[in-house]
């Protein structure tokens, strides 16, 4: 089995070295309108900065490793290994080559995606120990082998489609988080004016109030004020007026009494001139 496995091993690089020989002038057709991929050109309605990283995201969902991604230049290169699921020794290698360029306005972006494929071989054989350099008694080791079958671009356009198809879903999925984050910002924005219109209004009311509050108190006090001094001036008045008609009244009573006086006066007067010359 394991000579069957050499041989076969042998054979495929050999083929494989013959095919390189027959096709070493295949250059000639690589700018050729015959060899261009058809479909593996794309535009979305994304600018290409977003684009760039939904590209990456899409290719690492479905396993590929991405080995770039640069912003600047645009281009994203990734790979995956896919097993034969019917033969395990055969693999095949995917290396895709994305540029993502600005398309006619800033919110459109242009795909090209480039694709190939390496067929491998894996095949394993063990070494044996010889005796007489003849006969094989036991095995000392394993030694592998790898070798690439086949390679060349990936024409497929359903290849191409499925791609692009996984672009489209994830620019869609982003532009609707991108609405419902927007629509989500401005409810809160709305929310805040709303809250901050009613605070600002409660504010004013509550300073209306208290402003109308010390007016009423301070109106209270002047008119409270004013009632006292107007009582004060009442009770000075009063008392000033009654002083006066006390003052008044004394001044009446002592008129009339040195009226009096100055009536009893001049009757006293003669009976003492007429005592004093009846006793010289």
């Amino acid at each position: 089995m394991n000579v069957l496995k050499m041989m076969k091993t042998g054979m495929l690089a050999a083929v494989v070295a013959l095919a390189g020989c027959a096709s070493q002038n295949a250059y000639r057709s690589a700018f050729s309108e015959k060899t261009a991929i058809v479909g593996n050109s794309h535009t979305v309605e994304a600018p290409a900065d977003r684009t760039l990283k939904i590209v990456k995201q899409a290719l690492v969902k479905q396993n590929f490793n991405v080995e770039r991604a640069d912003a600047a230049s645009g281009l994203v290169k990734a790979t995956r290994s896919l097993q034969d699921p019917n033969d395990k020794e055969v693999s095949y290698d995917v290396n895709v080559s994305a540029d993502i360029a600005e398309g006619a306005t800033p919110d459109q972006s242009v795909i090209t995606l480039a694709a190939s494929e390496k067929t491998v071989l894996h095949t394993s054989h063990h070494t044996w120990w010889h005796l007489l350099w003849i006969f094989p008694l036991f095995p000392t080791g394993t030694e592998y082998t790898t070798v690439v079958t086949k390679e060349g671009d990936i024409t497929d356009a359903s290849f191409y489609k499925d791609f692009f198809g996984k672009i489209e879903q994830a620019v869609t999925i982003a532009k609707a988080a991108e609405k419902a984050a927007a629509e989500a910002k401005a409810a809160a924005e709305a929310k805040a004016a709303a809250e901050k219109a009613a605070a600002e209004k409660a504010a004013a009311e509550k300073a209306a109030a208290e402003k109308a509050a010390a007016e009423a108190k301070a109106a209270a006090e002047a008119k409270a004020a004013a009632e006292a001094k107007a009582a004060a001036d009442a009770k000075a008045a009063a008392e000033a007026k009654a002083a006066a008609e006390k003052a008044a009244l004394a001044a009446k009573v002592a008129e009339i009494a040195k009226a009096a006086s100055d009536e009893t006066a001049p009757a006293v007067a003669p009976a003492s001139a007429t005592a004093a010359v009846a006793n010289p």
